[in-house]
């Protein structure tokens, strides 16, 4: 019984160590992909499929959203954050080719993601964030993205986030099969 209560406690010590880190962002959901169809170069879009909140109480400020692989000129214009449902709907931006700042997300400032993930079994308590983002392409054909690298500060930390959500912007009609060119790759994670 001694040695029970002894590596309980023992435990209860690593335990509360490893909870002294900064709070990380945290997909709340998992990888997927967008392809947007006659896509023009240069035209900024937008989407807001992406989600974050916190493995733990804090707060984290995203100060950068990058491409992964990005291809065809593909950049990221823009980013904002904010908590999902926070507008009109769950999604604000009924056109790829809106505008963040039009759909409501903040458009300067810091882009504070301060509370935790939701209950996975339940789905009570936390808030799930929205990761808006705006990007173009410059070749004439298409611009992808396989994922996004989210930069943020933490605890007085600067930390990464890979965020696997491939993005094709196509100029070409929707059609069977896809041009090779405009196919949504999806990086690898975890």
């Amino acid at each position: 019984m001694r040695t029970f209560a002894t590596l309980a406690a023992g435990i209860l010590v690593l335990t509360a160590g490893c909870s002294d880190g900064p709070a990380r962002l945290y997909e709340a959901e998992y990888g997927a992909g967008r392809g947007i169809y006659d896509a023009r170069p240069g035209q900024p879009y937008a989407f807001e499929e992406m989600t974050l909140c916190l493995d733990e109480p804090g707060s984290a400020v995203v100060t950068k959203v990058a491409p992964i692989d990005p291809l065809g000129g593909f950049e990221v214009l823009g980013f904002s954050v904010r908590p999902a449902g926070h507008g009109r709907h769950a999604n604000d931006l009924e056109q790829p080719t809106d505008r963040l700042a039009a759909a409501g997300y903040p458009a300067d400032g810091p882009m504070v993601v301060d509370d935790v993930c939701p209950d996975d079994q339940t789905g009570e308590g936390g808030t799930i964030f929205n990761l808006g983002v705006e990007v173009t392409y410059s070749a004439t054909d298409a611009g992808t993205a396989s994922g996004f690298l989210v930069t943020y500060e933490s605890g007085g930390e600067s930390l990464t986030v890979v965020r696997p959500f491939g993005v094709s912007l196509c100029a070409a009609p929707q059609q069977e099969p896809t041009p090779p060119e405009c196919e949504t790759r999806i990086v690898e994670h975890g």
